[in-house]
C-alpha cells in the first residue's frame, strides 16, 4: 500500500475549515488519498466532492462503507454519532480516526476497545495531545522529578458557544452549518473542549483515580441566526481530579468568555521545586525549574516558544502551521503513518476510554454530590 484511501464522514465546520484544506496539501496527498466524503446533507457532500475533486460522495455512512473502496475512515461528525459510526467501521475491517470525544459513555468506549482488538486494525482517538513533542518532554520532566512533588494543576477551557463561530455565518451549503446538536445530550463544552486538557493532564500526570464536580446550565436558551436553541446539555462544569498520592487538579468546561491573560486551554502544573505554565495566552511554555536542572534538559528555565497551535509534531510543517485545526490533521496523518508502517498509534482507544469515563463520572458526581471512583487506566 502506497497511500491510504480515506473516507471522511461529517462535512461540517471542522472538516470545511480544517480537515479538507489540510488533506488538499501536496504533502498530505503523498500518503492519503481522499477517496470518499459523506454527510447527512446530500448537497453538502456533493458540493464538497466537487470542490475537492473527490471521486465518491454519499449521504449514508452505511452506503459509503459498503460501496467505496476504502482502507480507513475519518469520523468527524457530531459527537453523538461517533460511537455508532466507529463500531460500523470496525465491523467492516476499516482503520479508524475518530474525533473527540470517542464516545459519551464507558460502556460504549469498552465496546470500541474490544471491537478494535477483534478487527486487528489501527484506531487513532482524538485528541492526540501526546503526539506533541512538547507534551512528551513535559511528561518526562514530571516523571523524572524535575518539579519535585506535584501538588496540583489548573486548566481552563472557557470559550464561546458554537453558534458564535464566524464560519457558520454564511448562507451556502458548506458554511451554513447548524450547531444545535452541540446543545443536546452528548454535546457541550466538556466533551468538546475540556477533553483536550483532560487528555493532556492524564498524558502528563497519568490516570485519574477519583473525580468530584459541580455542573449545570448557565444559559438555558441560545440563538443561531435569530432562532432559539433550547440548551439541554450542561454548559458550565468544574471538576476536581484526584491522581492519587495527594496530587490534584481543577479542570473546567464552560461556554463563557475568559480573560486574555487566561486564554483557552491554559494549563499550569505546580510542584515543590518547579512549575509548568503553558497556553495560547503565553505563546509558549514557561518553565520554572530548580537551578541545578537549568540547561541540562533542553530548557533554560525561561520561555520555550511553541509552533503554531502549540504543536511540535513531524506531520505539522510548512503550510499546515498556518491553517486552522492543524492538530486534527496531525491525528489523521498519524493514522496514515501507523497504517503504512505498521506502527502502534500514540493516541489510543484506551486513553480515550479513560477520559470518557472521567467525563461520565464527573457528571454523575455533580448529580449525586458524591465523589466517583474511576475503574479504567491506560
Amino acid at each position: 500500500m502506497k497511500k491510504v484511501r480515506l473516507g471522511l464522514s461529517g462535512l461540517g465546520s471542522l472538516s470545511q475549515r480544517g480537515i479538507l484544506p489540510h488533506l488538499a496539501q501536496p504533502d498530505a496527498q503523498e500518503t492519503i488519498e481522499l477517496a470518499a466524503v459523506c454527510d447527512v446533507v446530500a448537497e453538502r457532500a456533493e458540493e464538497t466532492a466537487r470542490r475537492y475533486d473527490v471521486e465518491r460522495h454519499f449521504s449514508s455512512f452505511d452506503q459509503m462503507l459498503e460501496v467505496a473502496d476504502l482502507d480507513a475512515v475519518a469520523i468527524a461528525g457530531p459527537i453523538p454519532v461517533h460511537y455508532e459510526q466507529t463500531m460500523k467501521a470496525l465491523a467492516a475491517g476499516k482503520h479508524v480516526y475518530v474525533q473527540k470525544a470517542m464516545t459519551t459513555t464507558l460502556d460504549e468506549a469498552n465496546d470500541v476497545v474490544e471491537a478494535r482488538k477483534r478487527a486487528g486494525v489501527k484506531l487513532v482517538a482524538s485528541p492526540g495531545q501526546m503526539l506533541d513533542g512538547i507534551h512528551q518532554r513535559l511528561r518526562d520532566l514530571v516523571r523524572d522529578g524535575a518539579l519535585g512533588k506535584i501538588y496540583w494543576a489548573l486548566t481552563s477551557n472557557a470559550g464561546g458557544g458554537h453558534e458564535a463561530e464566524a464560519f457558520r455565518g454564511g448562507s451556502d451549503v458548506l458554511s451554513n452549518v447548524d450547531p444545535t446538536w452541540y446543545y443536546r445530550k452528548g454535546g457541550g463544552p466538556v466533551y468538546d473542549m475540556a477533553v483536550y486538557s483532560l487528555h493532556t493532564l492524564t498524558g502528563i500526570l497519568g490516570p485519574v483515580k477519583r473525580v468530584s464536580a459541580m455542573s449545570g446550565i448557565g444559559l438555558p436558551v441560545r440563538y443561531f441566526k435569530g432562532n432559539p436553541i433550547q440548551v439541554e446539555m450542561d454548559d458550565n462544569t468544574l471538576m476536581l481530579l484526584d491522581f492519587g498520592d495527594a496530587t490534584f487538579a481543577v479542570a473546567g468546561g464552560q461556554n463563557c468568555r475568559a480573560p486574555a491573560t487566561l486564554g483557552f486551554g491554559r494549563l499550569i502544573i505546580m510542584g515543590t521545586e518547579g512549575t509548568i505554565d503553558m497556553g495560547r495566552a503565553l505563546g509558549g511554555v514557561e518553565l520554572n525549574l530548580p537551578n541545578r536542572l537549568k540547561g541540562t534538559l533542553g530548557f533554560d528555565g525561561g520561555t520555550l516558544k511553541l509552533t503554531t497551535e502549540g504543536r511540535d509534531i513531524s506531520y505539522v510543517k510548512g503550510a499546515h502551521l498556518r491553517m486552522p485545526e492543524a492538530h486534527v490533521y496531525a491525528d489523521i496523518a498519524h493514522l496514515a503513518d501507523c497504517i503504512l508502517h505498521d506502527k502502534e498509534p500514540i493516541p489510543t482507544a484506551e486513553h480515550a476510554r479513560h477520559v470518557v469515563e472521567l467525563i461520565e463520572l464527573a457528571y454523575k458526581a455533580a448529580r449525586t454530590g458524591e465523589t466517583q471512583q474511576l475503574t479504567t487506566t491506560f
